[in-house]
């Protein structure tokens, strides 16, 4: 079966997580942060309601979006917040009702609907869960959005973070806590070209798409392949 390619053009990129996943290279389109990840841009009362990992992607995607207007988006997380899904779940199994402002936080869209609120930005937004080929199958959708309007950018943003004890067993990948968005659109400062070969493999890499995804921003160098029960990967940026 022949790969498929796509070729997304790429405006800006940001990547950030507690501690430094790599150093930037001079002259990548890729901004790289750690520590704090800033959101000064938040009104206190939606700062407080937001996580870690909410707050690493709302860091990546202010960086990426800047003073641009409104922007269609995708925000992509293979597990969501799970900080707020186990109080949910720990209220349900005492037979309490789970607090609202828990679960309200706790939807697979709630950090697109503060992004929203915080740049009272109404444009189409779209929450993307799809296991271990969530961030690849998020960029397909953005660019799927993009091309639908060529003169408009889009933002793609992606966030994971490993899971608590309770749920270590099924990780099949160690995932750092770290957030990054894509601003795609034209004229493009880079092109990342990917191809997809779908399909069953007999084994799965031990690192996560983003992992892989990064290293060919930062140092535009090739990547892959990146394999799974889905398909397999690979990624460069031109």
């Amino acid at each position: 079966m022949q790969p498929n390619r796509f070729s997304i053009p790429l405006l800006r990129a940001s990547v950030w997580s507690t501690e430094l996943l790599l150093q930037a290279i001079p002259g990548s389109l890729l901004e790289v942060a750690s520590g704090a990840p800033e959101t000064g841009f938040l009104d206190p009362m939606l700062r407080r309601r937001v996580g870690p990992l909410g707050r690493g992607m709302l860091h990546c995607a202010g960086r990426v979006a800047g003073d641009l207007g409104p922007l269609a988006s995708v925000f992509a997380s293979r597990h969501g917040d799970v900080t707020r899904t186990m109080p949910v779940l720990e209220d349900l199994a005492r037979g309490l009702p789970p607090s609202p402002t828990q679960f309200s936080m706790n939807v697979q869209n709630a950090v697109a609907g503060v992004w929203s609120i915080a740049r009272r930005d109404p444009s189409p937004s779209t929450s993307l869960a799809a296991g271990p080929e969530t961030l690849g199958l998020g960029l397909l959708e953005a660019l799927a959005l993009h091309e639908a309007n060529p003169d408009e950018p889009v933002l793609l943003v992606y966030g994971d973070e490993p899971l608590p004890p309770l749920f270590s067993p099924f990780a099949d990948r160690e995932l750092p806590l770290h957030a990054l968005a894509l601003l795609i659109g034209l004229p493009a400062v880079r092109r990342l070209v990917i191809t997809r070969e779908p399909g069953a493999n007999a084994t799965s890499s031990p690192l996560p798409q983003s992992l892989h995804l990064l290293q060919a921003l930062n140092s535009g160098e090739a990547q892959g392949p990146w394999t799974d029960g889905g398909g397999t990967w690979r990624w460069h940026v031109e």
